[in-house]
């Protein structure tokens, strides 16, 4: 019976996917998929292809991505599936021949790294995952213009580090716990949602940056910050974000322009005490919030802002996914078809 829906997803996927070749990963057992190891899908797969890993309650462990593929889960929370489950790594790691590849709708329990560079790893776009954090090393300059979008990043410090020889970053529209290290002048950091829940008085945002362009986003607190801190950053330039206390707290002004400091950003819902329930919460701005269209591109600030389609379930833009799955005739005899009524709709 699963493997019958489990064909029939993918050959609904496969119409919208044209030459590339889909393999499946799902490592429950009799699931129908083509493995049971991401990183066996992996090794098999050619420069170009797509693997769309199912939701389990197993973590799958760690993949190094050698070549250019394309990453795929269903989302990230756990409502997108009956079940209530997601498709979980420990690790992803880049190296080899890996440019332009994308990942998206997984949960990484730890970092999205980089190691053993030999040819250039650029143009990697890390779209609406959970991650606790990416943390770029020994890259020599080889890790240009990744793009990191949509994502719920769940570590008390994120570690999205460029490295200061990496250049064309573009960090935006992305939900924040912690902050961001080694970042160039070359680099963007736009319409995302910082939050800091630490009892530290004197939050660090930024560390090891210089001359990085940070615009249109939102400093929020529930705890016990008053001071927003740079750790050894030169020439930092702040253009129209937002900064505020939901206990009271005065932080200090940012440097720059047009920044709204101490502003309640008026999210549509944020709860007195778990303005961070980042599953629960609506970041949308509420009418009458001051971010509306205060953006330097004429749009909101914050993480629906920039004309971006962000998701909190972290649902894939490109992938249609499923609503409902009825099977109509639950028994059937040797030979006979197994019924299935299968609906799936696409983010518009």
């Amino acid at each position: 019976m699963k493997k019958s829906i489990l064909l029939f997803m993918t050959i609904f996927i496969g119409t919208l996917t044209y030459a590339q070749t889909i393999y499946t990963v799902d490592n429950r057992t009799q699931s129908g998929a083509q493995f049971q190891s991401v990183q066996d899908a992996v090794d098999a797969a050619s420069t170009g292809d797509i693997i769309q890993i199912h939701p389990s309650p197993t973590n799958y462990g760690t993949a190094t991505i050698n070549k250019q593929l394309k990453l795929v889960g269903l989302g990230h929370d756990p409502i997108t599936n009956d079940q209530g489950l997601t498709a979980k790594l420990s690790y992803i790691n880049f190296t080899g021949n890996s440019a332009n590849s994308t990942i998206t709708g997984l949960t990484i329990l730890n970092y999205i790294t980089t190691t053993g560079i030999i040819n250039h790893i650029e143009n990697i776009h890390i779209i609406h995952n959970k991650i606790y954090g990416i943390s770029i090393g020994g890259s020599n300059g080889l890790a240009d213009s990744w793009i990191i979008e949509g994502n719920y990043f769940t570590g008390t410090y994120t570690n999205v580090g460029s490295g200061a020889t990496n250049d064309g970053w573009i960090i935006k529209n992305n939900f924040i716990l912690g902050g961001i290290s080694g970042l160039n002048v070359t680099n963007l950091v736009v319409n995302n949602v910082f939050f800091s829940n630490s009892n530290s008085t004197s939050e660090v945002f930024f560390s090891n940056c210089n001359a990085t362009i940070i615009s249109n986003n939102i400093f929020v607190t529930n705890a016990n910050m008053t001071e927003f801190a740079q750790s050894n950053c030169t020439n930092l330039d702040f253009r129209n974000n937002l900064t505020y206390s939901y206990v009271g707290n005065t932080i200090v002004a940012l440097p720059g322009t047009g920044n709204l400091n101490n502003t309640n950003p008026m999210f549509e819902t944020t709860p007195t005490g778990d303005e961070d329930d980042f599953y629960n919460n609506d970041y949308h701005l509420a009418n009458g919030s001051q971010g509306i269209n205060y953006g330097t591109d004429g749009t909101n600030i914050g993480i629906y802002g920039n004309n971006f389609l962000f998701d909190t379930q972290g649902r894939p833009d490109t992938m249609p996914y499923p609503i409902s799955i009825h099977i109509n005739n639950s028994v059937v005899g040797p030979g006979q078809n197994l019924n299935v009524d299968f609906s799936a709709a696409q983010k518009q």
